[in-house]
């Protein structure tokens, strides 16, 4: 991962999806707090909109390679940031 920022676009479904399990598993690990956890997974879903979702949900491929608990964590993020 980058240390000054983080990369916003990405070119498939499986890099994207790839990139988001990182940056959860991060937080898993303790290596990131909630915040920017949060920031860095809204505005890579917002950038990579078409690749992540499939008629309005979350697209196959992402939930694979995601797993229930990812799913669930970056669900309630993408809630919370909705409803801010």
């Amino acid at each position: 991962m980058n240390k000054g920022g983080i990369r916003l676009y990405y070119k498939n479904q499986e890099e994207l999806s790839y990139a988001l399990r990182d940056y959860i598993d991060d937080y898993f690990e303790g290596n990131i707090e909630d915040e920017a956890l949060e920031e860095k997974i809204f505005k890579v879903v917002e950038c990579n909109k078409v690749k992540f979702y499939k008629d309005n949900e979350i697209a196959k491929k992402p939930k694979q390679i995601l797993g229930k608990t990812r799913l669930n964590v970056l669900e309630q993020i993408l809630m919370k940031k909705r409803e801010e």
